[in-house]
């Protein structure tokens, strides 16, 4: 009788066995897939290299707990260049629970286009109860575009000051500084300038010559360059420089380049303040001698101009005049404005020379005594080439004691 029953009780045990081993066997057939969300995203960039943040979210909906193993992901360009390939340390997860795997990786795109960049991520999903063993395998792509971070790169802002700064035999040198910020959260270079002059009607005059740098991030560069101009800029009332050249910036090793177009004005000094600068004067100075003849008085006025500029003057349009001074009455008596021009080689001296008749009746004709001549010599400074010109004007007394 024992013997018998206990026969019964292994038969119910087996057949409970079986029936809960065929529902076990049943329901792991029946797995479920997990849903599986894949996030891959640059996290942070600079000039070298970038972060790619992975992020692999598995959602187990099965009443057992599964196991999530050999996970890679694997990273291309759009050209197939393979960017990354990196594994992720699995793990188990519960029944009907949520678990998150992530990884971060340091990529370098060696020159090719990362505006996309697509994602495999391959590795299994498995489950083992008691006996009974079963895997899924996984294959998933997922595309990452980093198309608004490579079209969101800035031009940088440029601000340009020119200045006048010499005058030579070859024209007026001009230096520029130009001033250029990088708004950008990685550096740029800056190359291929060129910056061409032109006056508002549109006559080049000359250009300028820069050589390129590099700006950091969120960083100001000054850049200086310098050019000759041809003298007519100096007819001129503005001076238009067209800037233009190439902004690059390399973002984890892939390069694009920016073209920029920058267009400035400033004010063509006037002629007056280049030639009579006080830091380099124009002098300027007469000489006089007088002789008394049936005529009259003649004065021998000899003028001399000091040229201390790197350019040729010349003097034109001289009117020598001269002048009894009675108190602060100036009398005309005699002038000559047939003087001829007086042309100063650059760094030299120039000379010139006229006759001033005084008739007596002129003389006659001022009431009143006086000792003081004045004699005046006035005309216009300019450079072959140039509408401009600077007048000079140098007065000088004289005591010939005629009346006495």
């Amino acid at each position: 009788m024992k013997r018998k029953l206990i026969v019964i009780i292994l038969a119910i045990v087996s057949i409970i066995y079986i029936i809960i081993g065929a529902f076990l066997f049943l329901n792991i057939q029946l797995m479920k897939t997990p849903e599986i969300i894949i996030k891959v995203e640059v996290t942070e960039v600079n000039s070298e290299e970038a972060i790619l943040h992975t992020t692999l979210d598995i959602d187990n909906s099965n009443g057992f707990e599964i196991v999530a193993k050999n996970l890679q992901v694997v990273t291309t360009t759009p050209d197939g260049h393979e960017v990354t390939r990196l594994l992720i340390e699995g793990g188990e997860i519960g029944s009907y629970e949520k678990k998150t795997f992530t990884k971060d990786v340091f990529v370098v795109f060696d020159g090719h286009s990362p505006e996309s960049l697509t994602s495999k991520i391959t590795g299994e999903v498995g489950a083992n109860i008691l006996f009974i063993q079963k895997t899924i395998p996984l294959n998933i792509a997922v595309v990452t575009s980093l198309g608004d971070l490579i079209n969101e790169i800035a031009v940088p802002s440029i601000n340009v000051i020119a200045e006048f700064v010499d005058i030579t035999t070859e024209g007026i040198n001009l230096t520029a500084t130009i001033e250029f910020y990088n708004p950008n959260t990685f550096e740029i270079y800056i190359e291929n300038i060129s910056a061409d002059l032109v006056t508002e009607t549109g006559k080049e005059v000359g250009n300028v010559d820069v050589i390129g740098g590099v700006i950091a991030a969120k960083n100001y560069q000054q850049l200086n360059g310098s050019g000759t101009l041809l003298f007519e800029v100096l007819n001129a009332e503005t001076l238009v420089i067209n800037l233009s050249g190439v902004a690059g910036a390399k973002i984890a090793g892939y390069e694009k380049k920016l073209l920029f177009n920058v267009r400035t004005s400033i004010i063509v000094p006037d002629f007056e303040e280049i030639i009579l600068s006080k830091d380099k004067p124009t002098t300027l100075s007469i000489k006089v001698d007088e002789k008394f003849t049936l005529k009259g008085i003649v004065f021998y006025v000899s003028m001399e101009i000091n040229n201390s500029y790197k350019v040729d003057l010349i003097v034109k349009d001289i009117v020598s005049r001269i002048y009894i001074v009675d108190d602060d009455r100036h009398h005309l008596i005699g002038e000559n404005d047939k003087v001829e021009e007086i042309f100063a080689e650059a760094g030299k001296s120039g000379l010139s020379s006229c006759e001033v008749i005084v008739p007596f009746s002129n003389l006659f004709s001022i009431r009143g005594p006086s000792d003081w001549i004045m004699v005046s010599v006035s005309g216009k400074v300019t450079i072959k080439g140039v509408n401009q010109s600077a007048f000079i004007d140098v007065r000088g007394y004289h005591d010939i004691h005629i009346f006495r």
